[in-house]
């Protein structure tokens, strides 16, 4: 008889991957009725959950001694292995399309590069690999695995934020419209130079036109007459973001066509924004065409001309604003949902225990729409549970798996990054 799998998820990272991938999985799992756990590979006694868990998925999870011993005590009963993946991080080549400033450490950049291939070692000792983009699933197949993409969703607690933040809007000001772009990571600069000469040539014409610049983003310092309205904001952590947003009258999500690192991103900025009933604007990229049916819920700039022919229509016509806000709120709230992705992860689990030969079946629900998502708010992970691990647990780690030489240089990485606003990274004019 097929029993209902005990799920643990153990994540390698932290920040936004780790929530999207790991603690949005848990609850979409937990909705489905499947007895699952979260831990991160760092914590005391997580060797536990490779004995207790008949599915254990590895979430960006970095391949080394203890990570293999993990695998052996899952294996020893029976326990299907998963590694996710949200990032081509398990190239070799990937560091080439990554515009990270501090790559011009060679420290840095030679750790980045071993990582890359213990990732993909991680990968390829796993029974079957999830991903959240085709583009992703298509690279990780290369590797002889079977290959599942389950694609990003908000969370129960992401709607609630969302939802506070739409009660809290007022009406949109004619006399001042927001084109906003809010970036996680300090990697995006070269995608923000994509629409920058479109931006200047808008706010050059629109005087009532500003722009807001969230997180790690440098726009340099030549917008002439219109600096005053570009307006630069720090990271704010994820659960004041929807409040962010829901400021933008325009999201622009741009990343380089050209850059597999880029293509392999999923439609996150879409699905944030729609949240609070603000339109993007995106380069199409796989998952953008996946998420976006032009000119209705969303629009598509493939290039310079799109994306300034598009960014006029909008800036000029409220209407056309609201309506595709709207539409892309009813779109996400359908399609991105928590109880929607919980069908599918059960679905795909149920898939893979079909091919990979295991003795489970996760009994298929009636996932209906929630109209209060307080209403699950005992199961969701606290925000202490986000700020772990701490330094000292990450560092014991390091130094337990690989040794005082990797610890060493993940030291020097740190300092180095703290003192990096008193000495700036410089990139040779060759790697700009």
């Amino acid at each position: 008889m097929l029993k209902t799998p005990k799920v643990a998820i153990i994540s390698g990272v932290q920040g936004d991957t780790r929530r999207y991938r790991a603690f949005h999985l848990r609850e979409q799992l937990l909705l489905c009725g499947v007895e699952c756990e979260y831990s991160h590979i760092t914590f005391p006694g997580v060797g536990d959950f490779a004995d207790w868990a008949d599915v254990l998925i590895l979430q960006r999870v970095t391949w080394n001694r203890l990570v293999e011993a993990l695998l052996q005590r899952a294996k020893r009963h029976g326990a299907l292995v998963f590694a996710d993946v949200d990032d081509l991080v398990f190239s070799p080549e990937a560091y080439r399309w990554i515009n990270s400033p501090d790559f011009v450490d060679p420290i840095r950049l030679g750790l980045y590069r071993e990582n890359l291939n213990l990732n993909r070692e991680t990968l390829i000792h796993c029974d079957g690999i999830i991903a959240s983009t085709d583009f992703l699933a298509f690279h990780a197949s290369q590797l002889s695995k079977p290959t599942w993409v389950h694609r990003n969703g908000f969370s129960l607690e992401m709607w609630m934020h969302s939802l506070d933040a739409l009660k809290t809007m007022g009406s949109e000001l004619n006399e001042r419209i927001v084109l906003g772009y809010a970036s996680g990571t300090p990697t995006h600069n070269r995608d923000f130079e994509i629409i920058k000469p479109v931006l200047q040539r808008l706010l050059d014409e629109y005087p009532y036109l500003h722009l807001h610049l969230v997180g790690h983003i440098h726009p340099g310092e030549d917008w002439g007459q219109a600096t005053t309205r570009v307006h630069r904001l720090p990271f704010v952590p994820w659960r004041s973001l929807p409040k962010v947003l829901a400021q933008f009258s325009i999201n622009l999500a741009p990343l380089r066509l050209d850059n597999p690192f880029s293509q392999s991103k999923s439609e996150i900025k879409y699905v944030e924004a729609a949240l609070v009933k603000v339109p993007t604007v995106a380069s199409p990229t796989a998952a953008y065409r996946y998420a976006i049916q032009h000119g209705k819920n969303g629009f598509l700039a493939a290039d310079s001309w799109d994306w300034e022919e598009i960014l006029r229509r909008l800036v000029e016509d409220a209407n056309l604003r609201r309506a595709v806000g709207e539409c892309a709120y009813q779109d996400v709230s359908f399609r991105y949902a928590p109880w929607k992705r919980a069908a599918e992860i059960s679905a795909l689990f149920n898939n893979a225990f079909e091919q990979l030969g295991g003795a489970f079946y996760i009994p298929e629900r009636d996932h209906h729409p929630i109209d209060d998502p307080r209403v699950f708010q005992h199961i969701w992970l606290s925000e202490a549970v986000e700020c772990r691990p701490n330094l000292i647990e990450r560092g014991w780690y390091t130094l337990r798996a690989r040794g005082v030489n990797v610890l060493l240089r993940e030291i020097w990485i740190f300092i180095r990054r703290m003192l990096a606003p008193i000495f700036p990274f410089r990139q040779s004019k060759s790697l700009r």
